[in-house]
């Protein structure tokens, strides 16, 4: 899997709006990233039923939560 496409995801995970625009409208969320085909088609693969499982996947540089002060 390319860089891109982590950049992607980690975005995704993190920005809630993005994540939503990339399921509802990819072409949009993707302008401005430079994909080849297989990373266009993988993103586009992706639903809100199979996003967390896969970003899981991609181990803690994905998956890791923001620290909020007086939390946890």
């Amino acid at each position: 899997m390319s860089d891109i496409v982590k950049e992607i995801i980690e975005r995704a995970v993190k920005d809630e709006a993005f994540r939503k625009l990339l399921f509802e409208n990819s072409t949009e969320a993707l302008k401005g990233y430079t994909l080849t085909d297989e990373d266009r088609s993988l993103l586009e693969s992706l639903d809100e039923e199979n996003f967390d499982q896969f970003a899981g996947g991609l181990g803690d540089r994905t998956t890791k939560g923001t620290w909020v002060p007086g939390v946890g």
